[in-house]
Formats: structure tokens, C-alpha cells, sequence
């Protein structure tokens, strides 16, 4: 018999971005939130240290008991250890705590931590002149008198300072016209603090009745540029930005809410040049830059891919929910020297039931500074899928079970050598990812990719093989979706919208079997595989069927708007990803986001949708154009891969 090590390494069985394959970081009973990430240590050739700290509490969110805890991984985040509480008071409601870490002079590492805290009370008596009045909160974790806090840890997190040392905060506008006219103001953080021009910066926001997250909330900065070069933080000067009276918010609406921002710069050979964004309840994201260190900043636009407001550049706005984001601006620079960021979203712009739907699917972006001091993100690809409940698709439910329904929370890690990992919760346990290597590098490549896969390619007819209807194309059995699989349907054409509405069958892949139900013979059969055709209003639709109870009906939402029937070629690729059992498309060089006409580009597709064929393709059986491309993959593409096919084929690269 062989030696064992001459066998070859069991198969990987787990796919990275199922939320379930983290390591678990702490699962202890109640409520995780705010989880966030450093590594210290790692010198003369050891494995650094990782220190996550979080808030948790056996109450629920907003309830009493919620309380800044500590933990540290010294083998990679395999394993953890006990949470040990950074502030000491169980009855006092600490909250949205983040770290920072600070090499000193002498070569030893500061970890900061900064946070609120406040008594957690339900109610307040009113102001002076109305004084015996008391207004009920609808949650009570939000409210500060003093400012934020900060400790400091200098054994690299295992115990941190017994003082609490005051970040003051400069009261404005929105703080006194509140119910207490500014002796409390209603403020949350959930801002990674980072290093820009030698000073610390984090992003809060202010909201308008001191309740927590409420409509007309405003985005705030601190900063202080003395806090790394002193030896006691009581020392540190600290300024609240913008100057004036009153913060950011978005471009408008009622429910505008300026909630949970962001701050990173834009580069290091543009001093004072730095990026903000923030979520809203509007399905979209709300950004704006600022040239002087964030003293004043141009005003606000929603979010696009292009980095520039919609009308002036700016095409395609970057969806999402009232769920939180994630940017980090990353170490690694482009191939051109280039700052690189990478961002966390939900990539679809729901916003019913105050956006506490559409969570369980992550999606990661990275971006690249431009010649203007702005940022352009490149189309997103899945980070993380969680297969939950699914509660915003059923009729029982309710907010209380609805924001354990998918990741949240995150934060980012990046190590010297390039990788990526994160920290994340589903309100239930808070757990450990790192960033598959192949996603980032293709991600990171997306600007310049241009090459047609060959990895997991089964069928390809070229143009001088697309012969007629009666001669289909032998392709193999798409794969199971049932067994997380997936697969690749890419078709490049063209053709003018007149002459496709009257014949509009690009693909037909349909297979008419026997039903074999019983121990009867019987001319029962059933009709299983894909169709891809153009639907009444221009766009294309794939159809899936097991031949049985499932049919699954996809189309692009964008395609008739974005001018493909002009009469010259065009690549569709649909991908069908039966991991976190998203369907999605990308058109030419652009995932479909849905446009106008729907919250999202991507949809899931039915649990129970598996063996569907697909073994005899008919190419342009009634099609009014041309099709000059078909290629089958047995495997789910990377949007990139998809963005690099479309490349090779419209140009020739």
C-alpha cells in the first residue's frame, strides 16, 4: 500500500464566500455589532496578532447591557479568546468601538480604541423651559453628553487603560435645536479611525432628536493632529469638521439619512484631498470629496461607479439598502502607482421597511484614484452569501427576525503581502473571512482585463459554426445547481430592435424526455433545459426548467436602454452562481444593476432548481439578427471574467 503522503490533498469542499465557512471570531448568546480589526506583532518573522473588538449584549440591539468587548487570535484567526470587557460598566450602554494601531517612536505598537458610552436611559427630562416633560426614546444606546471616548492598549490588546479620556465634540446646529438643546446629542460612529496627513480622523453622525437613527441626520468628522505625537491622549487637540454650523447630508429627500459614514484620503501625493460616504434610505449611497482636510467639501452627490455625480460623468449610480458599508483604502497600489480601495455593499437599492431587507449577499468593489482626485470602482463581484431564513420573502415577517438575515458590520484587514480579510456578524455570531486570492487579484485586474476564459469552457461555437437549427450543437449536462455549482451561458450579436421583436430566439437548448413515472410504460414526457430570447420590450430573458414544477425566468433589465440593437455586435453573459444561488448578467462591460426599473440586477434563483439539461443547443433557431458566438462554461464566471470575455470580443485584444 502507498504511503499516505503519496495521496493527493482531499478537494476543496467549501466555498469561501458562504458566511458559514468563517471562523467563528464569538457566538456567545444576545447581540453582536460593530466588529471591527487590527493586526499587531508579526516582527522578526512571527505571525501577528489579531485583536477584534466588538459590542455584544444578551438584551437585544439598543437594549440595556450592550458592552464594548475584546478578543485575539495569535494563529490567523483559526481560534479566539474569551471576550474580555474593555469598558467597565455592565449597566452603561458602550457602543461603536474601533481600533487604531500607532507605531511610536521607540518601535512599540498603540492600539487605540474609540467609542461612545452613555447611561442608556429610555427617557429625558425635557429642557429647561419645558423641564417636567420627559420624551420617550425609541432606543437608548445613541446618546452622549461628554463626546466619544478612547483607551489605549500597550501589550498589544491584552488588557487596555483603566481611564476613559474624553473626545469632546463641538456642539452645532442639530444639537441645539434637539429636545435637550445640545446638553445631549444623538450621535453613533461606525468609522474605522485612519491616519491622513499625520492626523487621526473618524466619521459619526449627528442625528436631530437624539433617538438614534432618525430622518435629517447629519455626517460629522472628528480629527485630531496631535494625538500620535503625544505620549498622554488627555493632550490631544480635537477638532469637529466641517467648520460652520452644519454637517453633510445627502442630496435630498425626507428619508436622507446622513448615517454611518466613512473617511479615507484619496492619495498620498494629493495632501487634504479625502472621500466620504455614508448609507440612506434611499437605495442608494450618498458621497462627497473635500480638497482641505475636510475643513469644507463640495457638495454632496449619490454614489456612481464613475466616482462623479449623475450628470456630470457620472452614469451608473452604486445601489444599496439601509445596511452597512465598508471602504478601506488599501495598501497595494495599481499597476500605474495609483491609490486602490476596496468597499463592502449590498448592491441593490431596496428600501421597504426602512431597508432592513436585502442583507444576505455581500458584494466587494475595489476602486482607483483618478487624474481629478476622485475615486472610480470597478463592477462588483460576490464577497459573502448567507443562506438564512430568507425572512424579507416571507409573510410572517418582522424587523426583530429580519436583521439576523444576512452579514453586516464589517471591517478590513490587509496584511504586507496583499491579502485581504474581514470581520463580520449576522447580529448572531461574529465571525472571520479572508477574501478568496483569485477574486481579488481578478478584481483588482478589472480595468485592464481583456482575455476569453478558457478554465471550465465545455462548448464554444465561432461564427463559421453557427450552422441552422437542424444541426444543434452537442454541449454537455449544465451542472446541478443543487450542489452549489453553477454555470456560463455568454453570446455575443447583433441585430436592430425592429427585427429581433419579430424573431427572437437567440438559444434553445429545450430537450423533450420520458416522465418514467410508475412501472407503466407511458407516453407522459416532460420538457427541460434553457432558453435565451428577447422579450416584447427589448431585453433578454434566460428560462430554466427542470421539466417539472420549476421555471425560472431571467432577463436584463438595462439591455433595451443601453442600445444594443444598434445594428452592431454586443456581449450578454449570464451567470448562474448556485453557491449563494444568485443569477446575474453582465451586459458588454457593465453588471446589470437594474437601472430605473428594478431595485437590483441580480436575482435568486429557486432552492430547488437542479437537473435541467441543456445537452443539444439550437443556435438562432428564429432570430431576426445575428449570432455570431456562443459559449457554454460548467462553472459560475467572475463578473471580471465576464467584463475581460466581452473585451477580447468587441475589440480584438
Amino acid at each position: 500500500m502507498s504511503a499516505p503522503e503519496t495521496f493527493p490533498p482531499p478537494a476543496a469542499r467549501v466555498d469561501p464566500r458562504d458566511l458559514k465557512a468563517g471562523h467563528v471570531v464569538s457566538d456567545r448568546n444576545g447581540y453582536y455589532d460593530s466588529q471591527n480589526i487590527v493586526a499587531v506583532g508579526g516582527q522578526n518573522g512571527s505571525a501577528p496578532i489579531f485583536s477584534v473588538v466588538l459590542h455584544h449584549s444578551e438584551n437585544h440591539e439598543g437594549g440595556p447591557g450592550l458592552r464594548l468587548y475584546g478578543t485575539r487570535s495569535t494563529d490567523l484567526g483559526r481560534t479566539w479568546s474569551p471576550l474580555i470587557a474593555i469598558d467597565d460598566s455592565a449597566t452603561r450602554q458602550s457602543h461603536d468601538g474601533y481600533q487604531l494601531v500607532h507605531l511610536r517612536p521607540d518601535g512599540s505598537e498603540r492600539i487605540f480604541v474609540f467609542y461612545g458610552c452613555n447611561e442608556g436611559a429610555r427617557s429625558y427630562h425635557g429642557a429647561a423651559d419645558n423641564a417636567a416633560a420627559r420624551i420617550e426614546l425609541p432606543r437608548s444606546d445613541m446618546q452622549l453628553e461628554e463626546g466619544y471616548y478612547l483607551r489605549f492598549s500597550d501589550d498589544h490588546a491584552r488588557s487596555w487603560s483603566s481611564a476613559r479620556h474624553v473626545i469632546p465634540v463641538r456642539r452645532t446646529a442639530i444639537d441645539r435645536t434637539n429636545p435637550w438643546h445640545g446638553k445631549i446629542m444623538g450621535m453613533f460612529m461606525c468609522d474605522k479611525p485612519s491616519v491622513i496627513d499625520g492626523a487621526v480622523y473618524f466619521a459619526f453622525q449627528k442625528t436631530p432628536d437624539g433617538g438614534g437613527e432618525t430622518p435629517n441626520s447629519e455626517v460629522f468628522f472628528l480629527c485630531s493632529r496631535n494625538l500620535l505625537t503625544i505620549d498622554d491622549p488627555r493632550n490631544a487637540i480635537w477638532e469637529t469638521l466641517p467648520l460652520g454650523d452644519v454637517g453633510l447630508k445627502p442630496p435630498g429627500g425626507e428619508l436622507s439619512l446622513g448615517e454611518e459614514p466613512h473617511i479615507i484620503a484619496i492619495g498620498a501625493h494629493r495632501p487634504g484631498r479625502v472621500f466620504s460616504l455614508w448609507r440612506t434610505e434611499t437605495g442608494k449611497l450618498a458621497a462627497a470629496y473635500s480638497s482641505n482636510g475636510g475643513e469644507s467639501w463640495e457638495p454632496p452627490f449619490w454614489l456612481t461607479y464613475e466616482g462623479v455625480p449623475l450628470g456630470q460623468g457620472g452614469m451608473h449610480a452604486m445601489k444599496n439598502p439601509r445596511g452597512a458599508i465598508t471602504p478601506a483604502r488599501l495598501r497595494q497600489r495599481s499597476p500605474g502607482g495609483r491609490a486602490e480601495f476596496v468597499l463592502l455593499f449590498y448592491n441593490n437599492g431596496r428600501t421597504e421597511r426602512l431597508g432592513y431587507c436585502g442583507r444576505r449577499v455581500y458584494w466587494i468593489t475595489v476602486g482607483r484614484e483618478t487624474d481629478a482626485g476622485t475615486i472610480s470602482w470597478n463592477q462588483p463581484e460576490i464577497a459573502l452569501w448567507w443562506d438564512g431564513a430568507g425572512y424579507e420573502d416571507r409573510t410572517d415577517w418582522n424587523v426583530d427576525v429580519s436583521i439576523v438575515d444576512g452579514p453586516g458590520y464589517p471591517d478590513w484587514l490587509e496584511m504586507e503581502d496583499g491579502s485581504l480579510s474581514f470581520v463580520e456578524s449576522n447580529k448572531l455570531a461574529v465571525r472571520y473571512h479572508v477574501v478568496e486570492p483569485r477574486l481579488l487579484q481578478f478584481l483588482r485586474a478589472q480595468p485592464e482585463a481583456c482575455h476569453l476564459p478558457l478554465e471550465g469552457k465545455v462548448a464554444d461555437a465561432s461564427a463559421a459554426a453557427i450552422i441552422s437549427a437542424a444541426n444543434p450543437l452537442a454541449a454537455p449536462v449544465l451542472p446541478d445547481l443543487r450542489a452549489g455549482g453553477g454555470f456560463t451561458l455568454l453570446m455575443q450579436f447583433r441585430g436592430t430592435r425592429e427585427a429581433v421583436l419579430q424573431r427572437g430566439t437567440l438559444i434553445s437548448a429545450m430537450t423533450t424526455v420520458t416522465a418514467a413515472l410508475g412501472e407503466q410504460a407511458t407516453s407522459r414526457t416532460i420538457t427541460k433545459g434553457y432558453k435565451i430570447s428577447v422579450t416584447a420590450a427589448a431585453e433578454i430573458e434566460l428560462m430554466l426548467t427542470d421539466g417539472f414544477e420549476i421555471v425560472f425566468n431571467f432577463a436584463t433589465s438595462t439591455a433595451a436602454n443601453a442600445g444594443i440593437w444598434d445594428g452592431r455586435d454586443h456581449v450578454v453573459t449570464f451567470i448562474i452562481d448556485g453557491g449563494p444561488r444568485v443569477a446575474s448578467v453582465v451586459v458588454d462591460e457593465r453588471l446589470d444593476a437594474g437601472g430605473d426599473a428594478a431595485a437590483q440586477g441580480w436575482v435568486f434563483h429557486p432552492p430547488g432548481l437542479g437537473e435541467i439539461g441543456g445537452s443539444s443547443v439550437r443556435l438562432a433557431p428564429e432570430f431576426g439578427g445575428t449570432l455570431s458566438r456562443f459559449v457554454v462554461y460548467e462553472r459560475a464566471l467572475l463578473t471580471t471574467e465576464a467584463i475581460a470575455a466581452a473585451r477580447a470580443l468587441l475589440s480584438g485584444c
